[in-house]
């Protein structure tokens, strides 16, 4: 059990550039929160929206029983609410205030979640179940559906790039360029660090596991089913349909994604790399 203290510690967070400020009195959930996102802390930027965490010995909000880890979640324009097991909360668009009721063992990761899809959307980017990795200063991302290979990817990638994650990343794009960022929530590939760092992104790759490496284009409308299909949280409310596709839809366009066929060796790079080059050599005649 905790031991709470009368003195407010603010944590201010930033990721992707969106900061927001954590407020608790309770002295040993501000050691634990800057302890985890260390690499993430900012006492410079300005907050976009201000917590206050409540800590409630032996809170329950969703009685445990088998079965997935539930959260819950609703956006509307003035408002966001939040729960799960041990967690319950809202934000308040119009205010930039919120609160986050939580048990002393509670972890507030879901709801930092929940909370930067929302950001990330408003300002016309996307919160994305992909690994992340950045190669000779150039972002790279790989994403489908749980066991389509995303932490295998990371893994054999390791060696030769910079892991950002294997489970969440958040693309932003302004003036026709995106840009991959890191997060600091972790996924399958616990050991790796979860670098607080950004690159132009380069590629998006729908991940396949087969024989063979090699690359397939695919088509537009695909390839934003399949963004909209990989963005949690937000997904699930039909209110942002429309406002998630047109994300999607600008990401496509900026940034053509293709499938990957790989198997499990990093041999998949040679073809990634290869079909830059190619592009590379073929613009300037293309442009004449």
């Amino acid at each position: 059990m905790t031991s709470p203290t009368t003195q407010q510690q603010a944590i201010h967070i930033n990721i992707a550039d969106f900061t927001i400020t954590l407020n608790t009195d309770d002295s040993a959930m501000a050691s634990r929160l800057r302890q985890r996102y260390a690499d993430f802390l900012d006492e410079t930027s300005q907050p976009l929206v201000t917590i206050q965490l409540i800590v409630k010995p032996g809170a329950i909000f969703i009685d445990p029983q088998p079965g997935p880890w539930i959260i819950e979640s609703s956006y509307t324009p003035n408002c966001l609410t939040y729960r799960s097991f041990l967690e319950q909360g809202e934000i308040n668009w119009e205010t930039r205030q919120g609160t986050l009721e939580l048990s002393p063992e509670a972890h507030i990761e879901n709801f930092l979640r929940v909370v930067y899809a929302w950001l990330a959307l408003q300002d016309g980017g996307l919160l994305l179940h992909a690994a992340g990795l950045i190669r000779d200063g150039h972002g790279y991302v790989f994403f489908g559906p749980s066991g389509a290979g995303k932490t295998t990817t990371t893994r054999l990638s390791a060696p030769i790039t910079e892991v950002l994650s294997d489970d969440l990343v958040i693309l932003r794009c302004h003036n026709g360029q995106c840009q991959l960022y890191g997060v600091p929530f972790r996924g399958d590939f616990s050991d790796a660090p979860r670098a607080n760092q950004r690159a132009p992104l380069r590629g998006i790759f729908r991940l396949r596991q087969d024989k063979r490496h090699y690359l397939e284009p695919l088509p537009r409308v695909t390839a934003i089913a399949e963004l909209v299909a990989a963005s949690p949280f937000v997904v699930r409310d039909l209110s942002l349909s429309q406002q998630l596709i047109a994300v999607c839809q600008q990401i496509a366009q900026t940034v053509p994604v293709q499938l990957l066929h790989f198997k499990r060796d990093n041999g998949f790079w040679k073809e990634i790399d290869g079909y830059y080059e190619n592009l590379s050599e073929t613009a300037p005649a293309n442009g004449r």
